[in-house]
């Protein structure tokens, strides 16, 4: 240690002999331990607890890693080695890593019994559950299948009659169409059982393109798939991977898989097609002189014809009033009413209808002004002639073939309309022009209109369908109105025409509405049918 021990002076030299190392280096201890102000029993003792702690932590690792045979670092990291299980004889190799957060261990196998192969393998999985538990990330992966059905699970649970309070059952039936989407591109791209943590961030950009070129299922609607619909489609798994698989720590964020969206050509046109102004007439001739008379239909049971009946007020109800299909179609009986605000005369147009929050698909209760009030008496009597009389609680267009007395579906209304179009020659004209109309079209046909012809501000026609300003911004922006007045007041006597009512709608507020009733002596009635003679309440 630097020192020469032939001279110092407390050191006699009795027999001369060679010296060894480990005398050399014990006697130079001694010297640093007593200038220290330590004396060889000091020594002995501090010596004694390191053997006995040595000796402590041995037996220690032994019972620990009895099991373990041929213990090998991976690294300069104690805590990580392989190893082979002495209670096998497959020879496999593992690995074993300590999660110092966890405080266990991490076993995972090798797959192999060759040292060479196995030290390669671990190194790699070493650099990933290591890179892991530093991150906080879950150390079991879950394949794209296994996530998929955690979603679905997550979004089964959120069912909701009422929306935004949850998803109502469509909303999930799309949501599902969307996941098996994601998940026939996942079994395309072969990555099925590939832990998701393990599929390349790029690997998935081109889903957007493969689905568009995916041939539809559905040969109902035909044509091209919708590019809004597919970029729904890929926004629903990056959500999908974001509250979930990066949320629950599966993923990274690094991880999370690049999807492109595609890019949309805005139009500036409506969102749905809607019928001009010579074709609206054109179906409204057809149905109200050929479609339900006897006369066009002579085969045709009294049964089948009060049903056309009732199928035809409810698409020009919805013309009149903005109503979505299904909200027209959940209407009761008790939400039809009298406003008692009103003088007598525009109580023998108009009508209350009332659309429940659990109706509604913004999930928020509206009451609409309906100048419909003799379409519904009509659709009423339809039903007396049909054996049905309506109570309260009963639906206004319900089937009155279910025993239930549930509710039409739209599908019903569709079917019937498909029809109509067809037979009265509309639909090869609307096929020349390219244009595609449903029972959507019919609340759009309202809008476009009230805008075009009835110079209806727009904040009140989105209190009275139900929507917001924006949105109607963004889908009826494009309409300007014609300067020419010969024009406006021709296309408004053709409309009018077809009984469809052009008058600024009325907005009202609920809460206004029943304090107003209350203090009215005649109260909030419940209206049904009226003749000529008389009025009948419920």
């Amino acid at each position: 240690m630097g020192h020469n021990l032939c001279h110092h002076p407390s050191l006699i030299i009795t027999n001369y002999r060679r010296i060894t190392k480990t005398e050399l280096a014990t006697s130079a201890l001694k010297e640093v331990i007593a200038e220290a102000g330590f004396d060889a029993a000091d020594l002995q003792v501090a010596l004694g607890a390191i053997a006995s702690a040595n000796e402590l932590s041995l037996k220690q690792s032994d019972d620990e890693y009895k099991f373990f045979i041929d213990r090998t670092l991976i690294y300069e990291d104690h805590d990580a080695f392989m190893f082979q299980r002495a209670d096998s004889k497959s020879g496999r190799w593992y690995l074993r890593i300590y999660d110092e957060k966890k405080k266990k261990p991490v076993i995972r196998s090798l797959r192999t019994s060759d040292k060479t192969t196995a030290l390669s393998t671990a190194r790699l999985l070493y650099i990933e559950i290591k890179g892991k538990i530093d991150r906080g990330e879950r150390l079991k992966s879950i394949t794209a299948v296994e996530l998929v059905n955690l979603w679905d699970k997550k979004l089964r649970d959120q069912i909701s009659d009422i929306p935004h309070q949850g998803i109502v059952e469509k909303s999930y039936a799309v949501k599902r169409y969307f996941l098996d989407n994601w998940m026939q591109y996942i079994e395309y791209l072969r990555l099925s059982r590939t832990p998701i943590d393990r599929i390349e961030p790029q690997a998935t950009r081109d889903f957007g393109t493969w689905l568009k070129q995916l041939p539809k299922k559905n040969t109902r609607h035909k044509g091209e798939r919708s590019l809004d619909i597919i970029n729904n489609n890929i926004v629903e798994i990056r959500r999908m991977y974001k509250d979930l698989a990066l949320r629950d720590r599966y993923i990274s964020s690094n991880q999370l898989p690049q999807i492109d969206k595609l890019k949309v050509q805005r139009d500036l046109g409506a969102k749905r097609d809607i019928l001009s102004e010579e074709q609206y007439e054109k179906l409204w001739k057809y149905i109200q002189f050929n479609y339900i008379t006897k006369k066009h239909n002579p085969k045709k049971p009294t049964r089948e014809l009060e049903t056309r009946k009732i199928w035809k007020e409810f698409i020009f109800i919805m013309s009149n009033v903005g109503f979505r299909p299904k909200e027209l179609l959940g209407i009761k009986i008790h939400e039809i009413t009298n406003n008692p605000n009103w003088d007598s005369e525009k109580n023998e147009t108009d009508c209350l209808m009332k659309v429940r929050r659990e109706n509604s698909k913004t999930g928020r209760a509206r009451v609409c002004v309906a100048p419909v009030r003799k379409r519904i008496e009509r659709i009423l009597a339809a039903y007396k002639k049909l054996g049905v009389t309506h109570q309260p609680d009963d639906y206004l267009f319900m089937n009155p073939k279910s025993q239930e007395r549930k509710q039409y579906v739209r599908e019903n209304m569709w079917n019937r309309l498909k029809f109509v179009l067809k037979d009265s020659g509309l639909q090869e004209e609307l096929d020349t022009e390219g244009k595609a109309i449903s029972l959507y079209s019919f609340r759009h046909t309202y809008a476009c209109w009230r805008l075009r012809y009835g110079d209806v501000p727009i904040h009140l026609l989105a209190k009275q369908m139900g929507t917001s300003i924006q949105q109607i911004e963004n889908t009826y922006g494009h309409i300007s109105v014609e300067k020419q007045a010969d024009v406006l007041t021709k296309a408004q006597e053709q409309i009018k025409r077809t009984g469809f009512v052009l008058n600024q709608p009325e907005v009202l507020d609920i809460e206004e509405l029943v304090t107003n009733s209350q203090s009215n002596s005649h109260g909030y009635e419940i209206s049904t049918v009226k003749t000529k003679k008389q009025k009948i309440r419920t």
